[in-house]
């Protein structure tokens, strides 16, 4: 992979909205859309790309992650009226990799090994590429029950949709996630 063109990094962008679409928190959403968040991630990663030191996907990836993780904290610090909380920064990151892994029910236990951690972060990539094949609605309604909590009658109101349309919409985008997650797992990841 050759990661000093710029334009290789466009192909990150649904992959980062997946990303970001778990991590910010439903009360932000009126103020700050995922796409402008996506939208600065990219931006920043354009602007430094300079300084990129990786020479693989997986390390860009994780490179781009980051990024993404900077641009989160950096939105919640901009609305929340409280002192900044160091713990907010290690958070982020970690709700992350929970609410992926909350989505294939693989929380994992607090005491792991670091090949578990590979291995739970690898599954977490791979999440984050099969929700970003799903249909924008069904991203959207497994992302609101799953990743946030909400009642499929909160997702229908918000996505002007019947709860039986919702539930279809979960049924199908988590039958394709299955199909996806397993498809990867026995092709060896990507």
């Amino acid at each position: 992979m050759s990661c000093d063109k710029p334009q290789n990094l466009e192909q990150y962008r649904r992959y980062l909205r997946v990303l970001a679409d778990m991590q910010l928190n439903p009360r932000f959403r009126s103020k700050e859309d995922v796409s402008d968040v996506v939208q600065t991630t990219l931006l920043r990663a354009y602007q430094d790309l300079d300084g990129f030191r990786g020479s693989s996907e997986v390390e860009l990836r994780a490179w781009l992650k980051t990024i993404l993780t900077h641009t989160l904290i950096n939105l919640v610090n901009k609305y929340q009226a409280q002192k900044r909380d160091i713990r907010l920064e290690r958070s982020i990151d970690q709700q992350l990799h929970e609410s992926a892994l909350r989505i294939i029910g693989e929380l994992p236990a607090k005491q792991t090994s670091p090949s578990q951690h590979l291995i739970r972060q690898e599954r977490a990539e791979q999440l984050a590429e099969a929700m970003g094949s799903l249909l924008e609605a069904e991203c959207t309604a497994v992302m609101l029950k799953h990743v946030h909590g909400w009642k499929v009658s909160d997702i229908a109101v918000h996505l002007g949709r019947s709860p039986e349309a919702v539930a279809g919409l979960l049924r199908r985008g988590l039958k394709k996630l299955r199909n996806k997650l397993n498809t990867a797992e026995h092709h060896g990841g990507r």
